[in-house]
């Protein structure tokens, strides 16, 4: 009996058949319809691993179960097994089960299906398919294996079948052609990727002109020739895409027609390229650049032998760059290269830059000067270098050496000049004293109209000539750093007042209102160099007055103390002519004129700007201009001054004034701001009105409301009604004729003359009115008013100043009233020393004028024998004279006067105008210096002064 049947021993019918199916590999399982075993073949054994005797003849299905469960086929606990087998065969018994996958608690995995047969039968098979498994596992392993190591690569990979259809991409690749990502699926064909490439712009630069003609002129022929290329061209190209980036292609056709393409982005190898191309570039350049360089450049490696050296380094050595590369200093110079690599290893040593100037032998054997510098490089890779620089400087050294004796010429030659200018200005100013003190003299004795126009002319026109040789003679001692600046305690305002003063005529001549304004708290005494800011405040004073027709000038100070230095700033404003914009950069050039045109309304040299410009940059000032053409201009100036202390007020008075009313009467709108400006600083209580007419007014009003006005400031020129007429009119009206009226007039008017007298004005200053005096002027009108009940001897007491005591006469008047010495006396009065004929005869038209007793000698020896002989009681000394020099005879007086215990005033006369003059003439032993040309007001000053000086000693003159 065949024990792999079930029931009786039967003989199939079809043998064949059952061989058949024993031989198959599948495990067949026939069952009837009482799930009783009928056929097993030999691969269901094999595959479940049992033996035909373990299966009993017409065993149950579940048997087959329980011995597989005991064989460890089937992991499933005691209390769920009854139910897996009543499952299982309910699932046999219902009928056909499609073929399903299941995994053995062996590993094994299995295909298992029921088929329904006739008379209720079933066919259960069993498929071993682990091996397959493994075998497919393994496929899918090798292809992910592909698929990462084609993700990996740097190159983007697409592969395509031998019927050009698409395989497969990897990331990189759909990145680099996006626009083509919808053709990389399975299925999609070559040309149609061409097709979308060609849409896209994508391959317009194959290399082959033929086929990048049909790109835009035939797009699907472009299409069949990049086919057959990429089936017969095996090329690695470079092809840059619309993006911009740049693609090395790889194509190639495997022997079973598979098609790969590998795309490797070179971008950025393409700029190192371009970077490295334009590297190359510049370096050649540069290399180029350096040897048209005139200087020697060299580097070496750290054995101090040369790597490089341009064409400056052979021109200099006379070597070749053949001759040098490879070699050291000493190797191509001998014991000088051995210096040179001494200094080279101390830079290496140190890392210092070093600069020397060195001697080298040419190969000719000249000897040349040359400048070095060396320095140590550090490169990227920690290699040391030094690399280094040689001038030529043979032709400096001996361009130096002739500036030095050019710099000794002009030493000499300023020497000279100097030199020169003294001389000059003696020569000029002895004439010009002789002109101008005969000319002042001449206008003092009776002359008919036409002889005093004449006279007049003659002092204007050496004024003007002094000016222009003063002019000169300060810009050449700033331009030559000769002018010395004497700082020194000095007070401002009476600086600035004093400027004023000097210019107030000329400005009445042209009828300007010349206005002063001091800020009130700038009560400091200043150091500086009062004679040099008067002359700068002079030059543009003067300026503004020149340039104005109309108008006013004004001067006003301010300034921001800090308590030990004071900011000031002082600006003259005029309503002149103004200056052009274009002009306005060069006002302060020597030389420079606004108007520089032949026709020029006004004269002058063009240095007043420049020397007021260099005088301010000495003191270390700043100075500038504002101005618009056709209404005028602001010149400016800054000075930062010490504070010395300051300014004592104005004396206790007997009465005091303060808050006391005063009314200001004034057309020009900026005198009315200043003087109530002073008003509130000196503590009145004033108020202001621009025309005569107003002022009455304003006393009228006040006198109404019983309010009493302590003093009127009076303008005394005024459009309508003047300053005389409103003081007319207030004399005449009873309840403001006691009214105090201090009256400003310019310099030409007198209110003593007839007509003025019944005014009774209080007090007349002078415009511009100094602030001084026009405060003790209030103060002492206000105090008279206030004092009715005094004597008048009590009162002339009280309004003196404290400080103040009566003034002695001068020395000159009271020789002139019979205090001289007889000529029995034998003692001389003034010995006068000066060799120029001009200038004796004006000083002996001055000094006769004062009845003193003079003598004139004609030289320094001669002045020396009357010294001994006369004993003269002063000596004005004239510094240049033949024989011996005014210097000369001073000293050998003041030897002979060594032993007398005696010392006579000597005043030296110089026409020297150069720094030093005074130094010089006070340390021969002269006690003052007077320069030329001299003025007789200048001279009789001086007289006076050391008459004053020398009375205690000698008795007066």
């Amino acid at each position: 009996m065949d024990t792999r049947r079930g029931g009786e021993e039967t003989q199939l019918p079809y043998a064949d058949l059952e061989r058949t199916i024993d031989s198959m590999n599948m495990g067949i399982v026939l069952i009837d319809a009482d799930l009783r075993v009928l056929f097993i073949n030999r691969a269901f054994y094999e595959i479940w691993k049992i033996t035909a005797e373990q299966l009993p003849a017409g065993c149950q299905f579940r048997a087959l179960m329980d011995i597989n469960r005991h064989n460890g086929v089937y992991d499933i606990s005691d209390d769920r097994w009854e139910t897996y087998v009543a499952y299982r065969e309910d699932e046999i018994a219902a009928g056909d089960v499609a073929p399903r996958e299941f995994r053995r608690a062996d590993g094994c995995t299995m295909i298992y299906s029921v088929t329904a047969l006739s008379g209720g039968k079933r066919l259960v098979s069993y498929y071993d398919i682990t091996v397959m498994k493994r075998r497919e596992s393994e496929a899918d392993e090798a292809r992910q294996r592909l698929a990462d190591v084609l993700e990996s690569l740097p190159a983007g990979v697409v592969i395509y079948d031998k019927d050009d259809r698409f395989v497969l991409a990897n990331h990189k690749l759909k990145s680099a052609l996006p626009a083509l990502s919808s053709t990389m699926v399975a299925g999609s064909s070559l040309r149609e990727s061409l097709v979308l490439a060609q849409r896209n712009g994508y391959y317009r630069d194959t290399g082959d002109r033929n086929l990048d003609a049909l790109y835009d002129a035939d797009p699907e022929a472009w299409v069949d020739g990049m086919i057959r290329r990429y089936h017969t061209s095996q090329a690695v190209r470079e092809r840059r895409n619309p993006d911009g980036r740049w693609y090395q292609i790889f194509d190639q056709r495997l022997p079973d027609g598979t098609f790969i393409g590998v795309r490797v982005d070179i971008t950025e190898l393409k700029q190192r390229e371009r970077a490295l191309q334009d590297s190359m570039r510049e370096n050649e350049v540069f290399r180029s650049l350096i040897d048209n360089v005139p200087v020697s450049i060299y580097a070496k490696r750290d054995d101090l032998r040369l790597m490089y050296v341009n064409q400056g380094w052979c021109d200099l050595t006379g070597y070749s760059k053949q001759d040098a590369i490879g070699r050291t200093d000493a190797e191509i110079f001998g014991e000088e290269g051995e210096a040179f690599m001494d200094a080279d290893r101390e830079v290496m040593r140190t890392g210092a830059t070093v600069e020397a100037e060195e001697t080298a032998t040419d190969p000719d054997g000249r000897v040349r000067h040359q400048f070095a510098r060396k320095s140590a490089m550090v490169a990227s890779d920690g290699s040391l270098y030094l690399i280094g620089s040689t001038t030529n400087i043979s032709e400096l050294k001996q361009r130096e050496k002739e500036l030095e004796e050019a710099q000794r010429r002009a030493v000499l030659a300023d020497r000279a000049k100097s030199e020169f200018l003294a001389n000059m200005s003696h020569e000029i100013r002895t004439p010009m004293n002789g002109v101008l003190g005969m000319a002042e003299l001449l206008a003092k004795s009776d002359l008919d109209p036409k002889q005093r126009t004449f006279t007049d002319i003659i002092v204007k026109s050496g004024n003007a000539l002094l000016t222009i040789i003063n002019d000169i003679l300060d810009f050449s001692k700033i331009d030559a750093g000769q002018l010395v600046l004497d700082p020194a305690p000095f007070n401002l305002s009476e600086a600035v007042e004093d400027v004023a003063t000097l210019i107030s005529t000329r400005a009445k001549e042209k009828d300007l209102e010349l206005i002063v304004r001091m800020q009130p708290d700038l009560r400091h005494l200043y150091v500086g160099d009062v004679g040099r800011i008067r002359q700068i405040i002079t030059n543009l004073l003067g300026n503004a007055v020149k340039f104005t027709d109309a108008g006013h000038v004004l001067v006003d100070v301010t300034g921001k103390s800090d308590g030990e230095q004071t900011e000031l700033r002082i600006a003259v404003t005029d309503t002149g002519i103004g200056i052009p914009e274009a002009k306005l950069k060069q006002v302060f050039e020597k030389f420079s004129q606004v108007d520089a045109s032949s026709t020029r309304r006004h004269e002058g040299t063009g240095l007043g700007l420049a020397i007021t410009s260099r005088l301010v940059d000495l003191m270390g000032g700043e100075i500038g201009v504002e101005s618009r053409e056709g209404e005028g201009s602001t010149f400016w100036f800054t000075l930062a001054l010490p504070n010395a202390g300051r300014l004592e007020g104005r004396p206790s008075a007997l009465i005091d004034v303060s808050g006391a009313r005063v009314l200001i009467v004034d057309d020009n709108a900026v005198n009315r701001t200043i003087l109530t400006e002073q008003m509130v600083s000196w503590g009145f209580d004033s108020c202001a009105a621009s025309s005569g007419a107003e002022g009455l007014s304003v006393l009228q009003a006040a006198n109404a409301m019983g309010v009493t006005v302590d003093c009127v400031v009076l303008d005394y020129q005024m459009p309508g009604m003047t300053g005389a007429e409103m003081a007319n009119i207030v004399r005449r009206m009873p309840e403001l004729a006691e009214t105090p009226i201090v009256m400003l007039t310019s310099v030409d008017q007198s209110l003593s003359g007839p007509g003025y007298r019944d005014l009774a004005i209080d007090a007349q200053l002078i415009k511009p009115a100094r602030s001084s005096a026009l405060l003790e002027a209030l103060v002492a009108t206000i105090q008279k008013r206030r004092m009715p009940r005094l004597t008048p001897a009590e009162a002339a007491e009280a309004l003196m100043p404290a400080n103040q005591t009566p003034a002695e006469q001068p020395s000159v008047t009271r020789l002139r009233t019979g205090q001289r010495p007889t000529a029995e006396d034998g003692i001389l009065d003034i010995l006068v020393a000066e060799d120029n004929e001009v200038n004796q005869m004006v000083f002996s038209q001055i000094l006769a004028e004062t009845a003193l007793s003079f003598e004139i000698v004609g030289n320094g020896r001669r002045a020396v024998t009357a010294f001994g002989e006369r004993r003269p009681r002063m000596i004005l000394m004239d510094v240049s004279m033949p024989e011996m020099n005014g210097l000369e005879a001073t000293a050998e007086i003041r030897r002979l006067e060594s032993g007398a215990g005696t010392r006579v005033p000597i005043i030296g006369v110089t026409a020297h105008a150069l720094k030093g003059d005074k130094d010089r003439c006070l340390a021969a032993g002269m006690d003052d210096y007077l320069p030329k040309p001299i003025s007789p007001r200048a001279l009789l000053e001086k007289i006076e002064r050391w008459s004053w000086k020398d009375e205690g000693q000698r008795g007066a003159v």
